[in-house]
Formats: structure tokens, C-alpha cells, sequence
């Protein structure tokens, strides 16, 4: 039984170096705007989270939490409007996801087409909300275009098989 402590404390100080590695590279990458911002990827990331969820009905942990405060800090230092990312993955979770899932029929880029729709996703909310305040509307430069590619291809890697 002890054993198991040790081995739980062990694995949760790892997603907290992992968790600190993310931050700090958040923050990197918007000062290196070509480096990707990750908004894809983690939408993959909560999509398997909610899937494991409902396939084994253990609650939520902090790899979820973590997940909405890392967005929450991606739409902060890449100057979106707060909670944007958020209602996109909610949206695109409750109405888009599961007829991906089930509609695609090369199973493989399926984590392709969620980091496409998670910055579809974003970018229209975003959208939406400069229009309601009134504010210029922003443009995705070309580097979002390099963000997509190389996140496409880091969740094509990650989530083959697991989406």
C-alpha cells in the first residue's frame, strides 16, 4: 500500500513539471510567434479526457483543470478574448465532435481535423466577440497557418489511435 502512495506522489509531481514545462512555453511562444500555440492539441487532449471519463466513469482530475486553465492562459498571452477558447471547445465538443467521430471515414485524421476545427472554432468566437465590442477584427497571420501544420502533425502523432 505504501508502495502505491509513493508511485501516486510520483506520477502527480510529474504533471506538474509537465504543467510547468507548458507555461513556461506558453509564455515563449508568445514572444516566438511562430512557435504553436497548442489550442489543437489540447483540444484533442479534453476530447480523450471526456471519452476516458465516460468509458471508465471516474470523475475529472487535474489533467482536465489544468487543461481549461491552460487555455484560459493561451487566450490571455496570445491576446483573445478570455473564455473564447473555452466556449469554442464546449461548442465544438457538444455539437461537432462525435459526428466527426463517427462520420469520418479515415479514422486517422480525425485528431487532423479536430485541431482544425479548434482553431475554426476559436477564431470565429473571437470574431463574434470583436464584433460585439466593437473592436478591429483580427486576422490570423501566417503564422497561425505554421501553429495548425505543426499541430496537426504533433496530434496526428499523439492521437492516432486514441480518438
Amino acid at each position: 500500500m505504501k508502495n502505491q502512495q509513493i508511485h501516486n506522489v510520483h506520477f502527480n509531481l510529474i504533471y506538474f513539471f509537465i504543467a510547468l514545462v507548458l507555461i513556461i512555453y506558453e509564455i515563449l511562444s508568445s514572444i516566438f510567434i511562430y512557435l504553436p500555440v497548442f489550442y489543437g492539441v489540447f483540444f484533442c487532449y479534453m476530447f480523450f479526457l471526456l471519452e476516458q471519463k465516460e468509458r471508465t466513469l471516474y470523475e475529472l482530475d487535474f489533467r482536465w483543470y489544468f487543461c481549461l486553465f491552460f487555455l484560459f492562459f493561451t487566450d490571455v498571452t496570445h491576446n483573445f478574448f478570455i473564455f473564447s477558447s473555452w466556449i469554442a471547445f464546449f461548442i465544438f465538443y457538444y455539437f461537432f465532435a462525435y459526428w466527426i467521430k463517427t462520420n469520418l471515414k479515415m479514422e486517422k485524421f480525425i485528431p487532423i481535423t479536430f485541431v482544425l476545427c479548434a482553431y475554426s472554432f476559436i477564431y470565429i468566437i473571437d470574431l463574434i466577440f470583436s464584433y460585439i465590442a466593437k473592436q478591429d477584427l483580427k486576422f490570423f497571420g501566417i503564422e497561425y497557418f505554421y501553429s495548425l501544420v505543426a499541430e496537426s502533425f504533433i496530434a496526428y502523432i499523439l492521437f492516432r489511435n486514441k480518438i
